[in-house]
């Protein structure tokens, strides 16, 4: 059982991502625009209640442990400062629209691009007990989440972005666009290519 279809995860993967490598987005804050812009397509296409979080993530992928946070100075992590992550929590769902972009976000790292979606319940109790492939952890940070959110958000472009990228996504079996049109500041306009990576399962 998943709360939605691969077909439509990757639907919304690729929506995301086009806009993005269009706008030649910080790879850095990529993570927020996936969780706040895959929340906002949820709840206008699926009527999900969806929520971005943000703060500390940790997975282990095929065997790769990817961790975002920061080292404190007395030892612990935190995912209060600049190493953080956003994801999306929806109907007791923990969704993460950004892992199929990870081998490009992270040198070096090589994973294959496969769903992320898993049941809140599922999560590991800490991030030591990564064992197994598709084991994960969160620990939000609500206050710097607070902050992060309200500076980022204050850009007239961000609000444009998730409305384009509701209108062009389309529920899987209907057909989307190949591309969208998308109108600049300067007035001019350009045609954004649906691109990302064809998924080759879940985690």
């Amino acid at each position: 059982m998943m709360l939605i279809t691969q077909s439509d995860y990757n639907r919304i993967y690729r929506v995301i991502n086009s806009l993005l490598v269009n706008e030649n987005a910080n790879p850095a804050t990529a993570s927020m625009y996936f969780s706040t812009f895959g929340a906002f397509i949820l709840e206008q296409h699926f009527k999900i209640k969806a929520k971005a979080k943000s703060g500390l993530a940790a997975y282990n992928l095929d065997g790769k442990y990817i961790l975002f946070a920061d080292q404190r100075d007395d030892g612990y992590v935190s995912g209060a400062g600049e190493n953080f992550h956003c994801w999306v929590v929806a109907d007791d769902w923990a969704i993460d629209f950004m892992t199929p972009t990870f081998s490009q976000s992270t040198s070096g790292l090589v994973i294959p691009p496969k769903m992320f979606q898993r049941p809140l319940s599922s999560m590991r109790p800490s991030i030591n007990d990564l064992s197994q492939s598709g084991d994960f952890f969160y620990r939000s940070e609500p206050d710097a989440t607070s902050r992060r959110f309200a500076d980022w958000q204050k850009n007239p472009m961000i609000g444009d972005l998730a409305s384009l990228a509701a209108n062009w996504f389309r529920k899987s079996p209907r057909k989307m666009q190949a591309s969208i049109t998308v109108r600049h500041q300067d007035g001019k306009s350009s045609a954004v290519p649906l691109i990302g990576n064809s998924l080759v399962g879940a985690w």
